[in-house]
């Protein structure tokens, strides 16, 4: 099946607000200027649209090897902020060089590589102190099922122990791939060191395949205390390596959501609370339709609407 176009799924754009409501905990607007976010674009360059709305004094470079992906940018380019490049992302970091500007990096594969830990190691020893990094991989379980031996062999340098059991389960396979990050991010700024990577969000969602996606500050250990602080009684934080979260709202439509605003916030018994306010179940079984509903409950104010328009 044809995952939905990357710039309509729904838990990605919650993951995409979910960076920007952490980047706005981390400085305040007049300080944007100082920050420059690097991605992958894609043909229309979504995030960087989203980011330049919300922070538009902040300069943008986005990278592309694609040729023809990179022509479509120059055609959905929203902004002058924004500069192209077209480039592996393994030269680019080969010739980075903060000039201790911080940065806003978003690694953003589509894939599950040992190179993309080898990147985003390589970028923890190089951008300046107080620049954000977020790595986004594939969290498919199906990928390495009955694979033991390949998964050990293609990713032990950063895996927690000696055979290593690829867990079955989204949930499982995602919380795997953080503590291998986090141990990457531990090889890559030992304790010895004068900067480290304070994790701040982590979250798991399916759109198509499985998703797997972590956000961190790298800054002075020092200041470690405070970039917490920074977070603090933020629900959505993850600041000591604890469990992914899980996205995976309900699709409803406007006329449900209208229905159920006025009933949100609620505290207790979100999903059985939500859905009386509904009257029916939107999956096959209760269980699930609780599940989806709590999930809505948590992500509504980041839950996006997509429109039909007519030109």
């Amino acid at each position: 099946m044809t995952p939905p176009a990357y710039h309509l799924r729904t838990n990605k754009a919650i993951d995409r607000l979910m960076l920007i409501e952490a980047i706005r905990r981390i400085a305040q607007p007049k300080e944007m200027a100082e920050f420059t976010y690097y991605g992958f674009g894609g043909p229309y360059l979504e995030d960087f649209r989203l980011l330049h709305e919300n922070f538009p004094s902040m300069k943008m470079i986005s990278i592309e090897k694609n040729l023809d992906v990179y022509k479509r940018q120059v055609f959905h380019l929203p902004t002058a902020h924004i500069k192209l490049k077209k480039l592996e992302l393994r030269s680019f970091l080969t010739n980075y060089d903060s000039s201790d500007r911080k940065s806003i990096f978003w690694l953003d594969y589509t894939g599950l590589e040992f190179s993309q830990f080898e990147d985003f190691m390589q970028l923890l020893t190089k951008v300046a102190s107080g620049s954000v990094i977020k790595i986004t991989l594939r969290s498919n379980p199906r990928d390495y099922f009955d694979k033991q031996d390949k998964f050990n062999e293609r990713f032990g340098a950063v895996l927690p122990r000696n055979n290593t059991v690829p867990p079955a389960d989204l949930e499982g396979f995602s919380s795997l791939l953080q503590e291998m990050l986090q141990i990457a991010s531990q090889q890559a700024l030992p304790s010895g060191m004068r900067v480290a990577f304070q994790p701040i969000t982590s979250f798991f969602y399916k759109d198509g395949a499985g998703i797997f996606t972590l956000t961190g500050v790298v800054c002075d250990r020092i200041d470690r205390k405070k970039i917490k602080s920074q977070f603090e009684g933020w629900s959505f934080a993850n600041l000591h390596w604890a469990k992914p979260q899980k996205i995976n709202v309900p699709f409803l439509s406007i006329k449900e959501r209208l229905h159920l605003q006025q009933h949100l916030p609620c505290k207790s018994d979100r999903g059985r609370s939500l859905i009386r306010i509904l009257g029916y179940h939107i999956d096959s079984n209760k269980s699930s339709t609780i599940e989806q509903m709590k999930q809505y409950a948590d992500f509504y104010l980041q839950y996006p609407q997509f429109i039909r328009a007519y030109l």
